[in-house]
């Protein structure tokens, strides 16, 4: 009971600190669309089989690459939502914009990285072409895209175990894996999730270009510039903020509380509350209702996310 009472503690506290508005708002914030984690049910077995480690983690157990029957099913659902003024409930899709191309990087040597965009990832994994689908659903209002990553993926440091030839890291390679949980080359980072979290300064600037290079094809892909960003793992260095602020993201999305990175240290928590804003104008969004349904199935999520939303309103 005691990190129950702690956790509603902390919400209202953090409700309490932030921003007001007499209108009850809900926003739906979700995370991940467009990137792969595990290819399928059949990959996580052999790859059991053949020796390697896998947590418990129910992320890797059923988190994949969406497929058109998921999008449907989310579509059909806020489409049939809509209110008397006929507007749907949006969610924000923060969007992850490819995968590694493991072919590619494989016929390198694994000497360089070569990014796989997602749509190409849908026709490659389902031999479908979901672009039409997107386009649809956000002409129609029900989602709205925002960036999250060029991949989910801290690509210096996987490339770098990959060439070490780091067993467990390729042995997942082959089966296009790369959110093991592993003794990386990191004497702090023990899967390869976090992408922005540098290791020297040389792989800050690297981080930087990829983020750069991530936010144009965000433009590129949907037509306009993304206004808000959700870091990978909610770990951001300061340095990042400073950079995607110039490139027009004015909110960041985060958990009550983040851990601020530098490429000496890892910074203390940030207690996040909504409104609060950095040194770069940029505004910050906490997240203080919680809905993972897969993490536990005897719990009452429904009931115990209006709990939530009704302390936030109050």
């Amino acid at each position: 009971m005691l990190p129950t009472i702690k956790n509603h503690a902390l919400n209202t506290l953090a409700n309490i600190r932030g921003w007001r508005t007499k209108r009850q708002l809900v926003v739906f914030e979700s995370d991940d669309w467009g990137a792969i984690r595990i290819r399928d049910a059949a990959a996580l077995q052999t790859m059991a089989k053949r020796g390697l480690r896998l947590p418990r983690s129910a992320y890797d157990h059923v988190d994949c690459l969406e497929r058109r029957s998921d999008l449907d099913n989310l579509f059909n659902i806020l489409d049939a939502n809509r209110s008397r003024r006929h507007q749907s409930p949006i969610f924000t899709f923060n969007t992850v914009m490819g995968n590694p191309n493991f072919q590619c990087i494989k016929e390198d040597n694994f000497t360089r990285f070569s990014h796989e965009d997602l749509f190409q990832s849908y026709l490659r994994y389902y031999g479908d072409d979901l672009r039409p689908c997107w386009n649809q659903a956000i002409q129609e209002s029900l989602i709205k895209p925002q960036f999250h990553a060029r991949e989910h993926l801290n690509v210096d440091l996987w490339l770098t175990d990959l060439r070490a030839g780091h067993p467990e890291t390729r042995l997942a390679f082959e089966y296009d894996f790369y959110a093991l949980t592993t003794n990386t080359s990191s004497p702090t980072q023990r899967h390869y999730l976090a992408a922005y979290w540098p290791e020297s300064v040389a792989h800050l600037q690297s981080i930087k270009e990829i983020v750069s290079a991530g936010l144009s094809m965000f433009e590129r892909e949907f037509g306009f510039r993304s206004r808000s960003f959700i870091a990978c793992n909610y770990l951001l260095p300061e340095e990042v903020e400073a950079a995607i602020a110039t490139e027009g993201v004015e909110l960041l999305q985060w958990k009550r509380a983040s851990l601020k990175r530098t490429t000496a240290r890892m910074g203390s928590a940030l207690a996040g509350y909504t409104g609060f804003r950095n040194r770069y104008g940029q505004t910050y969004s906490a997240r203080n209702v919680r809905f993972e349904p897969f993490e536990d199935r005897s719990r009452d999520w429904v009931a115990s996310a209006m709990k939530e939303i009704g302390r936030a309103f109050f």
